[in-house]
């Protein structure tokens, strides 16, 4: 269990510091982890017999817990460093956490640390539960064209959380302004006030009676405003005693508070599958064919809907994925257990979830989405050029095509092995899209778009072609301008051989070389990240293990109200999906 928390920048200086043990000095523990980091350092560390450094790096950021050595629990630790960090991106609404979001919100994030765990044990990680009791403005810097005004009534921040969410607001109607309201000596406002009074009061007691001292005829202001501070007060601590999160953590249903409602009730259900594959395409060996699923889910439902979602996986009682699924606390196992194995049956919590994960192998011989058929490079010494030619094809559904399809292509090792003249513009053609040199990285950027699916007749292909450096014709053109009366000729652009040498200049004098080198053929330094071809696509309507959401039914037994469900499915790239080319 945690004895303090730590939130870290990436120069591993203190953010934030949580003492929950009442740990004697925040300052020793964390002088002793700095020492013992590094960039090859395990997520757990042992320090000694005094206590033990568990840690996760997300962005820039370094999550750290030390625990007592008397405790266990590491792998616990660091599930709840990992749960944090997504609370923190959740609540915070941000998608990339760094030191200035952290440093404008310490006071939040300090209650959330309070909240989600007491004295090492964790208690609740749910931010959309978490969400509905700590009411505290998120500091956030302001956007381009975005104005002051937005968001600074504590009414209008309530509604943006919830988008749909219907708000009740009580409207009474005051009738008697003649002699009554002459005899009783109240105005409008004052007669406000009381009704308002009287509405708490009810809510509190049931007795609209009880703290108007038994009368609704008879009342100055005085007693109005000692009634309402006593109210008040009486509020207050019922709010506390009845907040949602002490509803919520002792029922069975702990994830979703009651008493919410929405004007349109919709549900919105994800299927998003990342593809990560592996080729050495120069050997023709499959190394990694892999499928990361999951099925996320936005809820804007009222009361405690019941939800029953039908998926052709557990339905054929597939038993790879059977295996490798792990679904949300919200799920029921009954459901999962049944002989049957039709429905998944769950209460969804309010806002944002993830159903499921799971993670599927795909035999080596199924094709990958979008596949590399060809890659090519041909010198042509003679003549002081070298072509590059590359065909892709892709295997999906024809009645689909990609929303967006980029590939990145090394020349890294090209400009390493042959001497390539920038001087001279580099000639480019493609079937479809654009092609992009990126002269700071050495890479090729060829912007596809939009491609049809099939299964091996659609296919693209793209060609460029470099011109290598003539030393012949160099020193000729040096003779001539020695010899002539007429100024160079004025070139138009950036000088693409003057640039690139300043931003690799370093790279030269890492080498110990920087003469330029008259052989077309340069000793070849093999580096494999310089040799990947890596591509980005995104499918959408498209499932690459072929799961189908069947049916999604909706039921509210007491509200019995209009619901509209929405899937979609969505095929990524993964991070790694690369072909290694040379």
């Amino acid at each position: 269990m945690s004895s303090v928390l730590y939130i870290l920048d990436e120069n591993l200086e203190t953010l934030i510091s949580k003492n929950i043990k009442a740990v004697p000095s925040l300052e020793y523990p964390i002088a002793q982890f700095k020492k013992l980091y590094g960039s090859n350092a395990p997520p757990v560390i042992d320090y000694h017999d005094l206590f033990t450094f568990t840690y996760i790096q997300r962005d820039s950021l370094l999550f750290v817990s030390v625990v007592d050595r008397v405790d266990t629990g590491l792998v616990e630790t660091l599930v709840y460093l990992e749960h944090f960090y997504e609370v923190l991106k959740n609540y915070l609404g941000v998608k990339v956490l760094d030191k200035n979001i952290v440093t404008d919100n310490s006071v939040l994030i300090s209650e959330l640390i309070e909240e989600t765990i007491d004295f090492g044990a964790i208690q609740v990680t749910d931010s959309g539960l978490l969400a509905d009791y700590i009411k505290m403005k998120v500091n956030l810097p302001e956007r381009v064209g975005e104005s002051a005004d937005l968001g600074a009534s504590s009414d209008s921040d309530s509604d943006s959380d919830h988008p749909g969410k219907h708000k009740h607001k009580h409207k009474h109607k005051h009738k008697g302004k003649g002699k009554k309201g002459a005899q009783t000596g109240m105005g409008d406002s004052e007669k406000n006030e009381i009704e308002d009074l009287t509405q708490r009061a009810k809510k509190i007691t049931g007795d609209p009676l009880m703290l108007l001292g038994g009368s609704k005829k008879k009342k100055n202001k005085k007693k109005l405003v000692n009634d309402l501070d006593f109210l008040m007060q009486e509020e207050e601590e019922f709010n506390f005693l009845n907040s949602d999160i002490a509803k919520t953590t002792i029922m069975p249903i702990s994830w979703r508070t009651k008493g919410i409602h929405y004007a349109k009730n919709e549900f919105f259900l994800n299927v998003i599958e990342k593809v990560e594959y592996f080729m050495d395409f120069t050997q023709n060996v499959i190394k990694k064919n892999l499928i990361h699923g999951e099925i996320r889910c936005k809820c804007f439902l009222s009361g405690m809907p019941n939800l029953k979602v039908s998926i052709n996986k557990i339905v054929n009682e597939d038993k790879q994925f059977l295996a490798n699924c792990k679904f949300h606390q919200c799920v029921s196992l009954a459901s999962l257990e049944s002989s049957d194995h039709k429905d998944v049956e769950f209460v969804p919590p309010d806002g944002e979830f993830t159903l499921c994960r799971y993670e599927l192998k795909r035999h080596v011989r199924d094709e990958p989405m979008v596949k590399l058929v060809n890659f090519e490079v041909k010198p042509k010494l003679k003549k002081f050029k070298l072509k590059l030619l590359l065909t892709i094809e892709t295997h999906f559904k024809t009645t689909n095509a990609t929303s967006k399809l980029a590939l990145r292509v090394p020349i890294k090792q090209l400009f390493r092995e042959y001497r390539v003249d920038l001087s001279k513009n580099l000639k480019s053609k493609c079937d479809r899209g654009a092609i992009l040199f990126n002269i700071s990285d050495d890479f090729l950027l060829w912007e596809v778009g939009s491609m049809s699916g099939g299964h091996g007749e659609t296919q693209l292909s793209m060609g460029v072609e470099f011109a290598l450096f003539n030393q012949e014709e160099y020193d000729r053109e040096q003779e001539m301008l020695k010899t002539s009366m007429n100024p160079p000729p004025l070139r138009e652009g950036p000088k693409l051989e003057e640039l690139y040498k300043q931003i690799h200049e370093d790279d030269d004098d890492d080498d110990g070389n920087t003469e330029p080198v008259a052989e077309h053929r340069l000793q070849p330094r093999t580096r494999e990240i310089d040799k990947l071809l890596t591509m980005d696509f995104e499918v959408p309507y498209c499932t690459s293990s072929g799961l189908r959401v069947e049916y999604l039914k909706i039921e509210e037994p007491q509200l019995e109200y209009q619901s509209f469900p929405w899937v979609r499915y969505t095929t990524l790239s993964d991070a790694e999906y690369a072909y290694l080319i040379y």
